[in-house]
């Protein structure tokens, strides 16, 4: 049952003005020299406070908070002179999302919701096709193999952090294999207790199409290959979240028309379950105000460039990210700009944490953007830092920000990164344990190659190997 069409409006806050970034005085020699000067750590320290304040309660996707946040950098954008590029000639371009609410008793093949099955919070609750018992890594499973078919996998563990990250690896590629869904068979160890605690926890499922439905079971003894039919009685809430995007147009005839895409999700989890502390706002400081700040500090600092790059910098903050890069998605098959026109993406996703002379570049053995990196590290020691190659490749991250939504159309991309930690999607990710530093120089890194991109007349090219991987990868 459809119960109503609506969009969330900004809080209170808002009305009143959302803190103004406190800005440091740049010399007039550094802004005509080097703009990258106007990229600080208080800077980046007054906008992570900013979008990880409580009062924005974790930005989730569709949320209050979150459209606080998009209002707020919107106004950024305009106050930059940067050209709007969402829909309508504003800055703001939404997307359908739908919301999912559990109503009575579920069940499904005898098995009753909440004891002995659940479905994932963030994707739909249907479910149909043949099933697929998948003994291998959904990963190896060629492209299009599953297509139609739901596979059935074992993920080990508990329901934590580590068991959240392998589903959300084996939900991104049994899409990538054309899966209608993925029902996931529980490790032993998970008692029914667990299972209707997480189905308490899930009963509101948050979705946008194209992602796929998984069900979680505590047997298996009931499935064999054949044909499923899974439907959750729900009523259906549909919401449009947004997504914010402005341009700084280039100065070159010839080549205003192509876009550099410098990206980071806006969103984080919300409000959930409270720590031993009683806290129960996951303001996600790093994950991703780290990124978003970066982004709108590059945004500043090219807006101060006495003469403009020759191509467009297209400047992109998405939602939906933690529910399974939702709003890169609709952007990138519902491109404000002509998509064959982009030349590259550079994204942005926590940058705030660990070694202080590390970031990591995931995606650099791809394409020429690797190169490219390294250059921009030699050319400017003062950043003190490593450009290292993927250090986590069993994590798969490469899947996991919002990047792969432009790899997959075959455009070179590169991700920032400097780690998950153990704040991670929890509410003690606080502005206050933030390396604000680290995360300025960082932001000095992307600004610098994101100037070099849209400088050079030459685009970014992947590699041979580097596109056949891609390709492997994303399809």
């Amino acid at each position: 049952m459809k119960i109503a069409t609506f969009r969330f409006f900004p809080l209170l806050l808002l009305a009143c003005g959302a803190p103004a970034v406190q800005q440091e005085a740049v010399s007039p020699a550094n802004q005509a020299g080097d703009a990258a000067a106007t990229i600080t750590a208080a800077d980046m320290r007054n906008r992570i406070a900013f979008l990880a304040s409580d009062a924005l309660r974790g930005r989730d996707t569709p949320s209050p908070g979150l459209d606080t946040a998009a209002a707020w950098i919107a106004r950024e954008f305009e106050r930059l002179g940067l050209e709007p590029a969402g829909e309508g000639g504003s800055y703001l371009q939404r997307y359908p999302f739908t919301i999912r609410t559990l109503t009575g008793d579920a069940t499904w093949q005898g098995l009753r919701y909440g004891r002995d099955f659940f479905v994932w919070a963030g994707t739909p609750s249907e479910i149909s096709g043949a099933l697929v018992p998948v003994t291998a890594d959904l990963a190896d499973v060629p492209a299009g193999t599953l297509q139609g078919k739901v596979p059935v996998v074992r993920v080990p563990g508990r329901l934590d952090r580590a068991w959240r990250s392998a589903v959300n690896s084996a939900r991104n590629a049994a899409q990538l294999a054309g899966a209608n869904g993925l029902i996931v068979v529980l490790d032993s160890l998970i008692t029914e207790d667990e299972v209707r605690q997480a189905a308490a926890s899930f009963a509101t499922s948050r979705s946008a199409q194209p992602l796929i439905s998984i069900a979680f079971v505590r047997s298996q003894a009931r499935f064999s290959t054949g044909p499923v039919q899974i439907a959750i009685p729900a009523q259906v809430v549909e919401h449009q979240p947004p997504n914010v995007a402005g341009i700084l147009r280039g100065s070159d005839p010839a080549l205003r028309d192509t876009y550099v895409v410098i990206s980071a999700h806006m969103d984080h989890v919300g409000v959930g379950t409270p720590d031993a502390t009683g806290d129960s706002i996951y303001n996600g400081a790093d994950d991703d105000a780290s990124g978003t700040s970066g982004v709108l500090e590059v945004a500043e600092a090219l807006a101060a460039l006495p003469a403009r790059p020759a191509r467009s910098v297209l400047f992109l903050l998405v939602s939906g990210e933690e529910k399974g890069l939702l709003g890169s998605r609709y952007f990138s098959e519902h491109p404000t700009v002509p998509v064959e026109q982009i030349v590259a993406n550079v994204n942005i996703d926590m940058i705030g944490r660990n070694a202080p002379d590390t970031v990591v570049a995931i995606g650099q053995e791809y394409s020429s953007l690797g190169t490219l990196t390294q250059e921009v590290v030699r050319a400017h020691p003062e950043l003190g830092l490593t450009a290292a190659p993927d250090l986590w490749p069993q994590e798969r991250f490469f899947f996991r920000s919002d990047h792969f939504n432009f790899a997959r159309l075959e455009i070179p991309a590169i991700f920032f990164f400097t780690g998950v930690h153990e704040d991670y999607h929890r509410p003690s990710d606080e502005v206050e344990k933030i390396d604000t530093d680290k995360a300025a120089r960082v932001a000095r890194l992307a600004y610098y190659l994101v100037r070099e991109i849209a400088t050079r007349r030459e685009p970014p090219q992947w590699t041979e190997q580097g596109l056949r991987e891609v390709r492997a990868l994303t399809r």
